[in-house]
C-alpha cells in the first residue's frame, strides 16, 4: 500500500514538472522558429509563409505536449495508459452530457466568434483567401494538437494527481497549471481557460477518460476557427479550389 502511494506521488510530481518544462520548451522552440527553420521550410520551400508558420507552431506543440510526454510516461516511467485515462471509460454512460456540452459549445462558439477580439485571434492560420485545403489543414492540425494537449493535461496530469492527492488537490493543480500555460496568450485567455478547465477536468473525473475532454476541446477550437471565418468580412471563403 505504501509503495503504491509513493509511486503515485512520484508520478504526480513528475507530471507537474513535465507540464512546466514541456510548455516552456514548446513556447521557446516555437518563438525561436526552430522546427520551422530546420524542418518545415526546407521540406516545403514553395509553401505560403502563413501556412508554414501555422503548421510549424502546431507541430511543435504536438511534439512537446503529446509525443514527448507519451514516450516519457509510457516507455520510461512504464505507466499503464489506462492509469492516464487512455480508455473510453464510462463515456457511454454520460452520452447525454456530451451531447449537451457539444450543443452549448457550438452556440457559444458561434456567438463569441462575432466579436472582433476573437476574430483577431482566430483562425490562427492568417490568410485572406480560404480554400477547402486550408480548412482541412486547420482542422486536422487543431485536432491532432489538442489530442496531445488533452492527453498531457486531462490524461497524465489529472489522473496522476487524482490518484496521488485526491479530487480537490488534483483540480486545483490542473487549473493553476492550465492558467499559467495560457498566460503567454494574454490575461484574457488565461482567465477564460479556467471555466473550460473545470469542465474538462470534471469530464475526465466522471468518465475515467481524457477522451471526452479531447472531444469538447477540439470542438471549441475547430468551431471557433470556422465561425470566425464565417463572421469575418475581411476573409474570403472559396468552396472550390478553382474559385478566384
Amino acid at each position: 500500500m505504501g509503495e503504491n502511494k509513493l509511486t503515485a506521488e512520484v508520478l504526480a510530481f513528475a507530471a507537474i514538472f513535465s507540464v512546466l518544462l514541456l510548455f516552456f520548451l514548446y513556447y521557446f522552440t516555437a518563438k525561436k522558429r526552430i522546427l520551422h527553420d530546420l524542418l518545415i521550410k526546407p521540406l516545403f520551400p514553395s509553401g505560403s509563409a502563413a501556412a508554414l508558420e501555422f503548421v510549424s507552431f502546431k507541430l511543435t506543440g504536438i511534439l512537446f505536449t503529446g509525443i514527448v510526454p507519451f514516450i516519457l510516461f509510457v516507455f520510461i516511467f512504464r505507466t499503464e495508459p489506462t492509469r492516464m485515462g487512455f480508455v473510453t471509460g464510462r463515456m457511454c454512460h454520460f452520452w447525454y452530457l456530451l451531447i449537451l456540452l457539444m450543443l452549448v459549445t457550438s452556440l457559444l462558439s458561434f456567438n463569441l466568434s462575432k466579436g472582433r477580439s476573437v476574430q483577431e485571434r482566430s483562425p490562427e492560420l492568417k490568410i485572406i483567401d480560404w480554400f477547402p485545403r486550408h480548412i482541412i489543414l486547420s482542422v486536422s492540425a487543431w485536432v491532432i494538437y489538442i489530442l496531445g494537449y488533452e492527453f498531457l493535461f486531462r490524461g497524465i496530469l489529472w489522473f496522476q494527481c487524482y490518484e496521488a492527492f485526491g479530487f480537490w488537490p488534483a483540480l486545483v493543480i490542473n487549473l493553476v497549471l492550465y492558467f499559467l500555460v495560457h498566460l503567454p496568450q494574454g490575461k484574457f485567455m488565461a482567465a477564460g481557460a479556467l471555466p473550460v478547465g473545470i469542465v474538462l477536468c470534471l469530464l475526465s473525473w466522471l468518465t475515467g477518460s481524457f477522451l471526452p475532454a479531447f472531444l469538447i476541446h477540439s470542438l471549441i477550437a475547430v468551431l471557433t476557427d470556422l465561425f470566425s471565418l464565417y463572421h469575418n468580412p475581411e476573409v474570403r471563403l472559396h468552396l472550390s479550389e478553382k474559385s478566384k
